[in-house]
């Protein structure tokens, strides 16, 4: 997973901004009518032709409409209240995409439609009766599909099994899913029955599996697969799950220190970025924790990552392992990132069994799946040797590879992690 920023289409300034009272009439009264009565259907006919009215009102003729950028239209203070875009141009449009914003310009609706005016497609945050922030969506002409949780509470669907104890493992990524049945049998709960982890994006103790930095209206889902992958080969052990400080990433030194107060000896991180800036707070929390294992992606380039370096893959880190995929046969596949001196390890991770975030199985390939898979075998190594240090854990991680004859790793290829061969 990439951390990095989306690229920008261009800087606000750069993109065409209307200012017009009429405008902005029709648009506020469009929103309205989509956050009080989006779902009553005596008002869809209403709704449409609002939407309608304003995608291809008068004011947007030609010579006013960019081609290749988003066009922002504010109110008359010059604070933005929508976002229209045309693909693949205003002039022969295919689809229409319109994002109306509310308060701080935090995203309100998105109507998408196809020419000349058939709305396909439209979704509207909200809350529920408990003020829980959820996504509705619906379908042509507004019909009803469902809500999408955004940030629901923790409960439990069973009643936890054993005695709860320390983490010997945590999870570093978009978050969870952690009300998923299947997902819960390897939850670290405390004895209390809270989740054990943290949101440090959010800076809530809601750790949930959404990512919506490149589009809010469809959150990316990363972290659930991910531990998907993680949990298949963990046996009974429990992992603690964190939300990266996406907004700030300098809270990485914190998300460590409480790692370590929770009594994590091992960090999967399935993530990177090509900044090294965005991962000196890391590093600065990962030297200061010489006896916690970070478990790293080395990404999904085809880079030989010694000359064109991804971070945190990348970092002179003695208490870290960077993984690649391989395939079945310990065949370094054409994306897969290599590099002596970089990535550590190879494992087969082109077709892992997973499932997302909605509970789908499915399966999934690239490092982002095999560092859970060698992070789950040293949670298990590290079960049988209680005692074992993290230098232990590498030594023993060093002894389980062995040469493939592929493109360069430092200490070669696990052919089956799965097994406790060596404990």
């Amino acid at each position: 997973m990439q951390i990095q920023k989306p690229k920008n289409y261009k800087s606000i300034s750069s993109c065409r901004t209307f200012f017009s009272y009429a405008t902005a009439w029709v648009l506020i009264t469009c929103a309205l009518n989509y956050s009080s009565s989006l779902s009553a259907s005596e008002s869809h006919q209403n709704n449409l032709d609002k939407a309608c009215e304003f995608i291809t009102n008068p004011i947007f003729d030609d010579s006013k409409i960019n081609d290749d950028e988003p066009n922002i239209i504010r109110d008359r203070f010059g604070k933005k209240v929508a976002e229209l875009n045309f693909k693949p141009s205003r002039v022969n449009w295919k689809l229409a995409i319109l994002s109306l914003m509310e308060g701080q310009g935090s995203p309100a609706a998105q109507v998408r439609a196809l020419p000349p005016c058939r709305i396909i497609s439209a979704r509207q945050f909200g809350t529920t009766a408990d003020g829980d922030r959820i996504i509705t969506s619906y379908g042509p002409d507004l019909t009803f599909i469902g809500t999408e949780p955004q940030n629901p509470p923790f409960v439990m669907s069973v009643q936890p099994v054993g005695v709860p104890h320390e983490p010997l493992l945590a999870l570093i990524d978009t978050g969870v899913n952690y009300n998923l049945p299947m997902v819960q049998k390897n939850l670290a709960i405390s004895q209390d029955g809270e989740l054990i982890g943290y949101d440090f994006w959010d800076n809530d103790n809601r750790p949930y599996d959404k990512d919506p930095r490149r589009n809010a209206f469809f959150p990316l889902h990363h972290g659930t697969t991910v531990f998907s992958a993680l949990s298949h080969e963990l046996g009974d052990l429990k992992v603690a799950i964190y939300r990266f400080p996406a907004q700030n990433m300098c809270l990485f030194k914190d998300l460590i220190d409480h790692a370590q107060r929770t009594g994590v000896k091992i960090i999967n991180m399935s993530m990177g970025s090509y900044s090294r800036d965005d991962w000196v707070c890391f590093y600065d929390g990962a030297k200061e924790h010489p006896h916690i294992l970070f478990v790293v992606s080395a990404g999904n380039d085809g880079f030989d990552i010694d000359s064109n370096p991804v971070f945190p893959a990348s970092l002179d880190l003695e208490n870290m392992v960077v993984v690649t995929s391989s395939d079945q046969f310990g065949r370094l596949p054409t994306q897969s990132n290599y590099g002596r001196g970089s990535v550590d390890l190879m494992v087969p991770a082109e077709k892992v069994d997973v499932f997302d975030h909605r509970g789908v199985y499915t399966t999934a390939g690239g490092s982002s799946y095999a560092a859970p898979r060698v992070a789950a075998l040293a949670a298990r190594y590290l079960k049988k040797n209680a005692g074992a240090n993290t230098a232990d854990i590498i030594d023993f991680l060093k002894s389980r590879a062995i040469d493939s004859g592929s493109k360069p790793t430092r200490f070669g290829w696990i052919p089956d992690p799965s097994d406790n061969f060596k404990f």
